[in-house]
């Protein structure tokens, strides 16, 4: 997996995209880091991605998508038309930061999910469990094991390939979404579409500006798991009181959608490389609340 820390912008690209002057200095770029370079037509944001096929896809759909009241990171081509070049993308920057701010996210996730259905479905396929994994696959497979599998059985790959001892706090994440998943139950006539599963940190605040989507990172799921996995994140960052999970309880399966969203980011903590101990205090927290809803449910 690529750590931008540790990675120039090579000049080929900067000159592809039409920014090869200038500083390039590390910023944050939704749930990841990319290097903000000024531009005539404004700043841009380079950054390494992961799946050339959904970067080209996010692409595509961020230079369609129309929302009165919401700006858009619009993607910059390469001087020859191409969204991504050696595995690089660029985006306009647009002013605005991850906030404090769960309900509204989660009222923006029903508008820009509806509005995600009427764009093409990109190609979201399970790879083989074959190894190294990339980051693309990490997100996958944990995933496909908050709804379908066994966070236990079905990660074990990606915990074989860091080809050190399993850090403390990635086992704990493991024992949270394993003790969770037991809580699991069927899920009768839930359509699944192309949603968002990152607008916690996609979707970006600006006192003086309209809200700002950053990126479109998609996955074939039904809305209220999307809003879901908002509330969740929230909720281990400290940022959202626990009555989020009750505020919003009208929306489709919500107790379970909760906690496949719950089991989702246990897993990614697990598997990731970047995941860092301190995370999981607030992790565990949410795991907590999480499973009291459900168990509440269930009684």
């Amino acid at each position: 997996m690529v750590d931008v820390n540790d990675v120039t912008v090579p000049e080929h690209v900067r000159g592809a995209f039409g920014v090869a002057e200038g500083t390039a200095s590390p910023v944050v770029a939704g749930s990841g880091t990319g290097w903000l370079v000024p531009a005539p037509g404004g700043a841009v944001v380079l950054r390494p991605v992961a799946d050339t096929a959904l970067a080209n896809w996010s692409a595509r759909v961020r230079e369609e998508l129309d929302l009165t009241g919401l700006r858009v990171s619009l993607p910059v081509r390469s001087r020859d038309g191409r969204h991504v070049v050696s595995g690089w993308r660029a985006d306009r920057a647009v002013s605005g930061r991850p906030e404090a701010r769960a309900d509204e996210t989660i009222a923006w996730s029903a508008r820009i999910n509806a509005a995600l259905t009427q764009v093409e479905r990109p190609r979201l396929v399970r790879r083989p469990a074959t190894r190294p994994w990339s980051e693309t696959d990490l997100f996958s497979f944990a995933e496909a094991a908050a709804w379908d599998g066994d966070p236990e059985h079905d990660l074990a790959p990606g915990m074989e390939d860091r080809g050190t001892p399993f850090a403390t706090h990635r086992a704990a994440a493991l024992l949270g979404a394993t003790g969770l998943i037991r809580h699991r139950r069927p899920v009768a006539g839930t359509g699944a579409g192309v949603v968002h599963g990152d607008l916690a940190r996609g979707l970006l605040f600006d006192a003086s500006a309209e809200p700002a989507l950053s990126d479109v990172v998609p996955y074939a799921r039904p809305a209220s798991w999307s809003a879901a996995v908002v509330a969740v994140d929230h909720l281990s960052w400290g940022t959202v009181d626990a009555g989020v999970l009750t505020r919003w309880r009208h929306l489709e399966h919500w107790p379970q959608m909760v906690l496949r969203a719950a089991v989702f980011r246990l897993a990614v903590h697990a598997l990731h490389p970047g995941s860092k101990p301190a995370a999981m205090d607030g992790l565990q927290a949410m795991a907590r609340q999480v499973g009291e809803l459900v168990a509440d449910t269930a009684a």
